[in-house]
């Protein structure tokens, strides 16, 4: 074999040695190319996003170290910016008003009671609410409605909602009883500050069902109050023994393993912020270009402005503008004065578009954020208004969710422990007892003749029931009947015509669909 053949097998040999290990190496070099790249443009690193921080932290990792901050700063949006103020006026407002009160709503048929057994207890159940809630405050200071609407202010202002249940033996109806707590109260105590299940005070189970609350005796910003006090905590265990809660403990849960609650206006604190002083800032540009109003050149600027100046008791002149001053200036002076135009032209444009962002980041229109119509018809406000209740309605059902209905069932099951309600087999049948559909305040109609006109077309279809257009008005239904049946009896009695359930050529309808009229000539 010659000296070339060799040569040949031996690189051919070297070829298939090498050729693999280049092709890795080149593999590798493509994948280490890709090592700090995107695939999503969200994700991708360039000179515009090298200032955005982010952490893969867990949801109480991120709120333990800001919650604090966000409460302190949300609270002062709320004292003393005028718009924040009125977010949180208008959703309390619109999703508590005067209260959402229930209407039991027991299972008769499960329980084997009779209609009128079941008419009876539902009504006393309802008797013992309204008595309860006149005297529902461990403090004696607010009633069950308001404390309805302070628990969303919490909630909207804080984060989150904090109460205990207390029995309280004194003269009130019932013994049951709510304390409302602050939730800045709600703290690490330190000897649990080492406890693997207990984070941001409440002790949980391996379950992350919360066991304990750790609550400060005082608040922990209590100037009127030992300080000592605010370092003294009381454990509070979530259910007693029976399984009852001892704690409510409601805030919008955002993230799975959430223990505490941030507050509403999270998003847009710093927005707020930057919108103020901007505000502030044009305020002041203002009031700057109103001072002057003329400036008057003479020869002898002292003796003309004689009186007109302000001094010191060394008669030294003091700098100060005011509105509508007028300031004299010796010969040869002369004055450059800039003037600020303000606001300028795209001052409103600027602010609204500011507002609505910060009105859709917290869920609501525009025209609710300021209350402002003036520039919307009937469809947009409708449109607006719909999206608006949408809102408010997740809050009520919070609230009748997490607050209303576990207390409604504490009071019942006192008040059948009382004996005042008769309840064959509570016990085993305590959900059933104390079923009830919870009636928020109504929304009144943008225009009341064709929501009515619709409203009646949905009942006559069988879409919807009497009950349910009354309980979007905030109204009982079954109030709504007796009365009605009250009134045509007492109208009956002075012999005046009866206005109710009249058809469209005004004939008053019997139970067949045929008129009166036709009725009594048969």
């Amino acid at each position: 074999m010659s000296f070339f053949e060799k040569a040949g097998q031996l690189t051919d040999k070297a070829i298939s040695v090498v050729a693999p290990i280049y092709g890795a190496r080149r593999q590798a070099a493509r994948y280490a190319t890709r090592i700090g790249a995107s695939y999503f443009q969200g994700a991708k690193a360039s000179r515009l996003t090298n200032n955005w921080s982010v952490g893969q932290e867990s949801a109480d990792s991120t709120i333990y170290s800001d919650l604090q901050i966000l409460r302190d700063r949300s609270r002062d949006l709320n004292r003393n910016d005028g718009v924040a103020a009125g977010i949180t006026d208008t959703i309390c407002t619109n999703a508590i008003h005067t209260g959402i009160r229930p209407q039991s709503r027991i299972d008769a048929e499960a329980l084997n009671l009779s209609p009128d057994q079941a008419a009876v207890f539902q009504k006393q159940a309802e008797k013992i609410w309204l008595k309860w809630s006149a005297a529902c405050d461990a403090r004696n200071k607010l009633t069950f409605p308001e404390i309805e609407s302070l628990a969303l202010r919490q909630i909207i202002e804080s984060g989150e909602f904090l109460a205990i249940r207390r029995a309280i033996k004194d003269d009130r109806p019932y013994y049951l009883a709510l304390d409302i707590i602050e939730p800045d109260r709600l703290d690490d105590p330190a000897d649990k500050r080492g406890d693997l299940n207990t984070r941001l005070g409440i002790t949980s189970d391996d379950r992350g069902r919360p066991k304990t609350y750790h609550i400060r005796k005082t608040h922990p910003g209590d100037t009127f109050r030992a300080r000592d006090d605010a370092y003294k905590f009381a454990a509070v265990q979530a259910e007693d023994t029976a399984g009852r809660k001892n704690v409510f403990h409601v805030f919008p849960i955002l993230r799975p393993g959430q223990t505490r609650g941030i507050p509403f206006f999270s998003p847009v604190i710093e927005k707020f912020k930057m919108l103020a002083d901007y505000l502030e800032a044009e305020l002041v540009a203002a009031r700057v270009a109103a001072c002057f109003s003329a400036f008057v050149k003479t020869e002898n600027p002292y003796g003309a402005a004689v009186g007109n100046a302000a001094t010191t008791e060394n008669s030294q002149r003091l700098e100060a503008l005011e509105p509508g001053m007028i300031e004299y200036l010796g010969q040869n002076q002369d004055v450059t004065f800039a003037s600020p135009n303000r606001p300028g032209d795209t001052f409103d444009a600027f602010v609204s578009r500011i507002l609505r962002m910060i009105g859709t980041a917290l869920g609501l229109p525009y025209e609710l954020v300021l209350k402002d119509f003036s520039q919307t018809n009937y469809s947009s406000a409708r449109a607006a208004l719909l999206q608006a209740y949408r809102v408010f309605q997740v809050w009520q059902s919070m609230i009748i969710n997490h607050i209303c209905q576990p207390v409604y069932e504490l009071l019942i099951e006192e008040a059948w422990l009382r004996g005042e309600l008769t309840a064959p087999g509570f016990q085993a049948n305590k959900w059933e007892y104390t079923r009830t559909a919870w009636i928020p305040p109504g929304w009144r109609w943008v225009d009341p003749e064709k929501e009515a006109k619709a409203d009646k077309i949905s009942i006559q279809m069988g879409l919807k029931t009497r009950a349910d257009s009354c309980a979007e008005q905030g109204q009982d239904w079954e109030e709504k009947a007796e009365q009605s049946a009250k009134e045509k009896l007492k109208y009956e009695e002075l012999g005046l015509p009866w206005e109710g359930m009249k058809d469209k050529g005004g004939e008053e309808k019997a139970d067949n669909g045929e008129s009166k009229a036709d009725e009594n000539k048969d």
